[in-house]
């Protein structure tokens, strides 16, 4: 209750901020829910408070000049985008969303295979691992940041082989100067993806999420390691709420 009580106060002092934060980090620790309900629940009762805080004294409110601190590669940590959990496991240290100079971004995340605990160490560890990418384009309209989707990417690895920084760069990169540049400047994302024998815990926002065209988002919160991010596809939608560390 002593982080609480932070919340009758004006002032956040940077340790006080620091201190701030690694509560909310020992509250989202070791949550793996699959429940979506649960997760927004969550939110509202024990992340709210910390939310509103934070974002009274968020450091850069313009979001032209937040892009300096936005550039670079983000993990989230805990989100109640049903999308991160809809399919199967997602290693949070294997994932990424990366936002470049150039107005291109990218969320990417592997997902390990076989999560029942009725299968064999033996015969999960000869799953292949399924790795997902989002590309978007992001900028500034009407004086709030968008993401635009441009496509989406999958891909089959030896689940022993991790999903590093350097890989996803390379795959990103070579994605968006051989695949993305090339087409036109209408985007069209594919209609189907190849799902076959792949697990989904929450298929119809899975669905309505991967294909949304675009979406606002805004950083409650943003400084040089962390974020508080809200996101909405449009106004009619409920908003989801994520916490990105930063590791690049």
């Amino acid at each position: 209750m002593v982080m609480f009580e932070l919340l009758l106060k004006n002032q956040l002092s940077a340790p006080k901020k620091l201190k701030f934060k690694k509560e909310i980090l020992a509250r989202v620790q070791g949550r793996n829910s699959e429940d979506l309900n649960a997760e927004i629940n969550f939110y509202k009762t024990e992340l709210l408070p910390y939310f509103i805080k934070l974002s009274q004294h968020n450091p850069i409110f313009s979001v032209t000049e937040q892009l300096r601190l936005l550039v670079g590669v983000w993990t989230p940590i805990w989100s109640t985008i049903s999308f991160h959990e809809s399919l199967p496991k997602r290693i949070q240290e294997q994932s990424f969303q990366i936002f470049q100079h150039d107005g291109y971004c990218a969320s990417v995340a592997r997902y390990l295979m076989g999560k029942e605990a009725s299968l064999s160490h033996n015969y999960q560890s000869s799953l292949p691992a399924y790795d997902f990418m989002v590309i978007q384009k992001y900028g500034v309209k009407n004086g709030k940041w968008y993401l635009q989707n441009i496509d989406r990417f999958q891909a089959f690895q030896n689940r022993e082989i991790p999903l590093t920084l350097e890989s996803v760069y390379n795959w990103f990169t070579n994605i968006v100067n051989t695949k993305v540049n090339l087409n036109s400047p209408k985007y069209d994302l594919p209609k189907v993806l190849n799902l076959d024998n792949i697990e989904i815990n929450h298929a119809s926002e899975f669905k309505k999420t991967s294909l949304a065209t675009s979406q606002i988002f805004e950083n409650l919160y943003i400084d040089n390691d962390w974020r508080l991010v809200k996101t909405q596809t449009d106004s009619s939608h409920l908003p989801s709420y994520t916490i990105a560390v930063k590791r690049q």
